[in-house]
């Protein structure tokens, strides 16, 4: 929780039941991630590229509620 994850490439990693609680995780890339009962809340999540990415059904609505969930990813140039 709380960790500076910034500009990092998660891209093919499975993360389960990883907590991102809190993390700075701007520009950050999931690019074909399996995300599997991880937790966002209240993490930076601007310009993060989450394309291909597999994510439980019920964790869809949180992400999308983060109000950072926004822009445009500066390595990939995914919005």
């Amino acid at each position: 929780q709380g960790a500076n994850f910034e500009g990092a490439s998660f891209q093919d990693a499975v993360a389960d039941r990883v907590v991102f609680n809190g993390a700075n995780l701007k520009n950050a890339r999931f690019n074909n991630a399996v995300l599997i009962g991880a937790t966002f809340e209240g993490a930076d999540l601007t310009n993060v590229d989450f394309s291909d990415s597999y994510i439980e059904q019920f964790a869809v609505k949180p992400l999308c509620e983060n109000p950072t969930l926004k822009g445009t990813n500066p390595t990939t140039g995914a919005d």
